[in-house]
Formats: structure tokens, sequence, C-alpha cells
């Protein structure tokens, strides 16, 4: 068991809802019986956040069993489509749902062609993994889905920045100190001379999932989510990324030399001295020294 936030990680339908709700302007339809539609209050009341969470459960009573999902599900994918114009739409299903085995991928084709936003099946296994995989895969198909939109569209833009930049990948809602890892990564890149391309999935525009191709390396900082899509980012589009976490003084000089690494291979001098900015952090910053004492 892992521990995400601070309780253990739950099923598959927690991390898909987590990610969906980061982004902005992106709204989840569960289909689940009463009782797995916790998520909208375990959210509101640890996010604190003026808005509410945008996820809406299609309810599995005795009338759905009796007769089917289809017509309730589409329903409530065109209805929050007129209500909220959401750019996506995703429905997932849970462990629970899925006993009744119904092609929900049929029901979200039909709903597509009734809506005006983009409407997307979690393409998860909800039986064989847990909440952190969930999410990661399902980061992946939503960047997936909309780089391939973007190709298919013409609007995919890979030209880099002309300054270093970097994509941070895996801040989502709920998750242990994201918002302050965010900040501390953001200070981090920015004594490097390294702009901030975006920050995915936590206040990501799709819209701009179009633009990931522009940053010249993806970092991500923990190892739960985002391995999945740098690993797409690179194989696809030649997008290096890094995974060592900038956490402690031997970690965080090793991410910083990684960083290195790429704007070297890139044949960028920076202003930066990166091993006095490394040996001064060691030293004074961190203040190493006088906790070792």
């Amino acid at each position: 068991m892992k521990l995400a936030y601070w309780m253990y990680a739950g099923p598959a339908h927690i991390g898909t809802l987590r990610v969906a709700s980061s982004f902005k302007n992106v709204h989840a339809i569960m289909h689940a019986p009463l009782g797995d539609d916790y998520f909208n209050v375990m959210r509101s009341m640890l996010e604190r956040e003026r808005d509410f969470t945008p996820v809406t459960a299609s309810i599995v009573d005795r009338h759905v069993l009796a007769r089917g999902s289809q017509e309730k599900v589409v329903e409530n994918i065109t209805r929050k489509d007129k209500q909220e114009k959401p750019d996506l739409i995703v429905l997932t299903p849970t462990c629970t749902s899925s006993i009744l085995q119904e092609d929900l991928q049929n029901f979200v084709n039909r709903a597509a062609n009734e809506s005006d936003s983009d409407v997307i099946l979690a393409d998860v296994n909800h039986y064989r993994v847990n909440e952190l995989q969930a999410a990661d895969r399902t980061l992946e198909q939503i960047v997936r889905f909309y780089l391939k939109k973007a190709e298919k569209q013409n609007t995919l833009d890979l030209t880099k920045t002309k300054k270093p930049s970097a994509n941070i990948i895996g801040m989502f809602t709920l998750g242990f100190h994201n918002q302050h890892d965010c900040r501390e990564l953001k200070r981090l890149l920015n004594d490097l001379g390294i702009e901030i391309n975006q920050v995915i999935p936590e206040g990501g525009s799709i819209p701009d999932l179009q633009n990931l191709g522009k940053a010249w390396f993806n970092l991500v900082p923990y190892r739960e989510i985002g391995l999945i899509t740098a690993n797409y980012l690179q194989t696809e589009f030649n997008m290096p990324y890094i995974t060592t976490t900038p956490m402690g003084i031997v970690d965080t000089a090793n991410c910083i030399r990684e960083i290195k690494k790429i704007l070297d291979f890139n044949n960028y001098t920076s202003a930066v001295n990166f091993e006095n900015y490394i040996d001064q952090q060691t030293r004074f910053v961190s203040q190493a020294s006088w906790f070792s004492r």
C-alpha cells in the first residue's frame, strides 16, 4: 500500500478523477452506484477551493440495472456539455459499476456526436490498477489524445523556445505538498535561467497541451505520476526528461547536473555557473554543515 495525501491509495477511478479535476475546464462523469461517489466530498473538504469539484455522478440504480445505462450516461454527458461547456469530458466507471460489463466506449462515441466538447473514456483496468497507477495512465491518455488531435489538424508546434524551458509533469489535486513542491521547483528553475513552459495537470489548460513540445525537457518530480507521459513525449517527440527529484543535497546536485547536460547537448551556454550554484546551495543555503554538527 502507498500513502496518498493523508490516506492509503484508493481505487482506480479516484486517480482518474484527480487528474481530470486538476485541469482547467475539464468535467468528469463518474458511472457509479451510491457509495462510490465520495470523491466530491473528499476533494472539497481537503482542497478548500472556491469552485465546485467538476465531477458528476451518473448513478447506477435499480432502473439502470433493469434497462441499461446508455440513455442515462449519454444524457448526463450532453447535459453537462450544455451547462458547463468544458473543453473535455472524461467518463470513468468504478470497480463496482465495471461488473455490469457495459460497452462504455459506445456510450462515449454516441455522446461525442451530440456534444461540442471532446469526450473520452478513461482507459484503465479498474480491477488491476490502483489510484496512482490510474492517474499516471489517465494523464498520458489525455496528453496523447490532444497531441494526436493537433497533428491531424496541423496545429502541433514543436518549435523550441528561444530560452531553455521545461514542463513540470505530475502536479495534481490532493497531492502531498504538491503546491509547495511546485513553488520550489519553479524557484530552482528560475535561478538556473530556465523558463516554465507548462505545469500539468494541476492548473493546466487543455488547448495549451499542443504546446508541450516547445519545452527543452520535462521534469518529473514524482515516481507515482508523470513517468508514462514523459516516456510517451520522449518516444514520439524526442523530448528528454529528468526523474531525479531535487530533494536533499545529493539529489538536488544530480538534478541540476542533468539539466546542465541537456543544455550542453543543445549547445546552449548559460549565464549561470551551475557548479558554483550547487556549491553555494550546499555550503550556505542548505545549512547542511550546521545540521551535521
